[in-house]
């Protein structure tokens, strides 16, 4: 038994003795440098062994440490500069030099029919939106959407349905759209904001000069969706949304004390001002106090010709608000495109349908 023992103690120490160099060499530390193109200490640089978490970052000096195996692949990443592996093999010292990262990336934006221009060699303020973002969150008007999303672009609603949104960048009006690389005259609402691609707002005469005067303060582009010849064959697009309107985020404060009329006064006669001092089309506050005297109202009973008081009173609490109701608007867009090698094709038709919070009010489009 004891001569089994020592064997398996002799064994033991055989594998140990075979074993412990490569335990030690794969906790031998690696160490070096990392410098940029000038030969300058680069701090910050992320150093990771490859297909692991292991890692860490270089010192102030540019200086690292970490240990590693020989089949170790040392990656060396750092913003701004192209990316470098290196495999450890037998050193245990490195000095690496990060290159500048010379892929640059340039943004396209159409500034005209068929002219293309790098935003970067561009000497004038272009911002350009894309269509999705208007439709995430959509307004029944395609520049309305815009509020928000362009810098120094302001769009105020018309007071009179279905007018063109009042439209400004700067403080200075712009009235200029062009669909494809033709001016239009429209008040928007003829543009269904699912057929648009791209919006590019051309800011001041420099970035609109090829329009001429009319785009004297700006411009705002429109690249609608055509079809795709990289998609062949059919294809069905569905986009359906749903907006519920309710409340306000001020409501204004009511009071149910007094009537209509003017300086306490109020008795109708014809509701055009035809009672004396025309207290009757006034309907300012502030008119008489309620308190149930009797007063010659518009539903008031007439007998021989001549209308008779009745209480005045309040007429109900929160009318306002029993006025109003929910408003609903509901979005459908759908679009057919057919692509082959030799045509490419787009059909869209859209509905905006929306019911006001005012009631007998609403608004029916079809594009």
């Amino acid at each position: 038994m004891q001569t089994l023992y020592r064997q398996f103690n002799a064994v033991v120490l055989v594998l140990l003795l075979g074993i412990l160099p490569h335990m030690l060499r794969a906790q031998a530390p690696i160490s070096g440098i990392v410098n940029d193109e000038k030969k300058q200490p680069l701090p910050g640089v992320s150093v990771l062994i490859k297909g692991t978490t292991r890692g860490t970052t270089t010192g102030i000096d540019g200086r690292f440490d970490i240990p590693a195996v020989p089949t170790d692949v040392l990656q060396f990443r750092f913003v701004g500069s192209a990316p470098q592996d290196v495999t450890v093999g037998n050193q245990n010292n490195f000095t690496i030099a990060l290159l500048p990262d010379t892929e640059e990336l340039s943004e396209v934006v159409v500034t005209a029919l068929g002219v293309k221009k790098e935003t970067r060699k561009i000497g004038y303020a272009v911002q350009e939106v894309n269509g999705e973002d208007i439709v995430r969150a959509r307004d029944p008007n395609p520049i309305s959407g815009l509020t928000g999303k362009v810098a120094g672009l302001s769009v105020g609603p018309s007071a009179e349905l279905l007018r063109a949104p009042n439209v400004s960048i700067r403080g200075n009006t712009v009235s200029l759209y062009v669909v494809d690389g033709f001016p239009i005259d429209t008040d928007t609402w003829n543009i269904s904001p699912d057929d648009i691609e791209t919006y590019t707002v051309l800011k001041g005469p420099a970035a609109a000069a090829l329009y001429g005067n009319r785009a004297q303060n700006g411009a705002i582009l429109i690249t609608t969706k055509k079809g795709n010849k990289n998609k062949k064959g059919f294809t069905v697009e569905l986009n359906s949304s749903n907006v519920i309107q309710k409340g306000f985020l001020a409501f204004p404060r009511l009071q149910d004390s007094y009537g209509p009329g003017e300086n306490t006064f109020y008795t109708f006669v014809d509701g055009k001002g035809g009672a004396p001092g025309g207290v009757d089309g006034d309907y300012d506050v502030w008119g008489p106090y309620f308190a149930g005297q009797l007063i010659p109202q518009y539903d008031s009973p007439i007998v021989n010709g001549v209308r008779q008081g009745t209480p005045w009173v309040a007429r109900g609490a929160n009318n306002l608000q029993h006025f109003l109701r929910t408003g609903f608007q509901t979005n459908n867009n759908l679009a057919l495109s057919a692509n082959g090698d030799n045509y490419t094709t787009r059909f869209s038709v859209s509905q905006q349908k929306q019911n006001s919070y005012i009631p007998n009010n609403g608004l029916n489009i079809v594009n």
